[in-house]
């Protein structure tokens, strides 16, 4: 008898083998290959209350998934400033993105959610985040996403409340922000805000504004706890006035493309995993801001609780040049009616 084996038998016997190996387990790596991966950025800092909402945002979407997607997390601006990152998933070439809400306003047909930063317009952080997540702002998440390439697809994340931080001197009212040089997102309603109190506004990113606070190029700047402390600008900044002029919220941004070339179980997967780590961002900064008075003062920072019915005289009309221009006539009145 001959003991060669025929080639047709030495075929077979590695395709049996091949099986036997896919049985085993060798296919799955192969589904883990399939893995969308995706990133997500911020300006934050690491170890920051966002930073930790990413995590718990990318924890919860592999869960939710079943890690069909992979979320990598990158804060400290470390793929760019905010306008960077906006325009980068306007592209395709970055995600999502997680920061204030309101900067969706530096892209192109996002004019009416240039509403959020009017001046006073909420009365806390929660009538902010129930009023944002109703249907008339999701109505405005989607016409925007159609227009800029870039989709609000959550809105969870209660912030601190933004303040003015100052180097020379206290701010106690209105009129004590006249002439200061304040570093202010490049938000239009922002902007005309400390115009109209007669600040000059100087536009810088996130991650310059420590050294030209250090080096006088400006007196102050406008944001919370949240990013503020984090950051530590309260080593060269001094004074802390609690204006509060503004609740807002954190916002889950997406590419568009990206969002759609998602299917419903992928999307949803985001839209809850969100929730998730928008309920990690409340939590965190609600136990910053209990903390934060003494840290500043600690720190040395003079602490101020200004003259808020005088704030609100003095910013009453601002918002009046945008309505009906920026986003429909009434819309800021029927936001107040909503609190009352």
């Amino acid at each position: 008898m001959n003991k060669k084996l025929s080639p047709f038998l030495v075929r077979g016997a590695a395709i049996m083998l091949a099986l036997s190996a896919c049985v085993a387990g060798t296919l799955l790596p192969a589904r883990d290959a399939q893995a969308r991966e995706m990133k997500i950025a911020t300006i934050a800092a690491s170890n920051s209350p966002w930073d930790h909402a990413m995590r718990a945002f990318a924890d919860e979407v592999a869960k939710q998934s079943n890690s069909d997607l992979q979320v990598h997390v990158y804060t400290d601006g470390q793929l760019g400033d905010i306008s960077k990152i906006l325009s980068s998933m306007q592209l395709g070439t970055l995600d999502m993105g997680y920061f204030g809400l309101g900067s969706v306003v530096l892209l192109r047909g996002a004019q009416p959610l240039n509403i959020l930063y009017a001046p006073y317009l909420f009365k806390s952080g929660e009538q902010a985040e129930r009023i944002i997540n109703s249907e008339e702002f999701a109505r405005i998440f989607d016409d925007v996403a159609k227009k800029s390439g870039v989709r609000v697809f959550a809105a969870f994340g209660i912030r601190s409340p933004r303040a003015l931080q100052t180097v020379s001197r206290a701010v106690n009212r209105p009129e004590d922000v006249k002439g200061l040089k304040l570093r202010v997102p490049s938000i239009p309603i922002l902007k005309s805000t400390f115009e109209t109190l007669g600040a000059q506004v100087v536009p810088l990113g996130m991650t310059e504004i420590y050294t030209a606070l250090g080096r006088g190029m400006i007196d102050g700047q406008d944001n919370g706890f949240d990013l503020s402390i984090p950051l530590r600008f309260h080593e060269e900044a001094k004074f802390w006035a609690a204006t509060d002029h503004a609740y807002e919220l954190t916002g889950w941004f997406i590419s568009e493309r990206v969002w759609q070339g998602l299917n419903d179980k992928q999307r949803q997967a985001l839209v809850d995993a969100a929730k998730a780590g928008g309920k990690v961002a409340t939590k965190l900064d609600k136990e910053l801001d209990d903390n934060a008075v003494k840290l500043l003062k600690d720190a040395g920072v003079t602490y101020t609780q200004p003259d808020k019915a005088a704030f609100k005289a003095a910013l009453a009309t601002v918002y009046q040049q945008y309505e009906g221009k920026d986003w429909p006539a009434g819309m800021v009145e029927r936001i107040q009616k909503m609190q009352e």
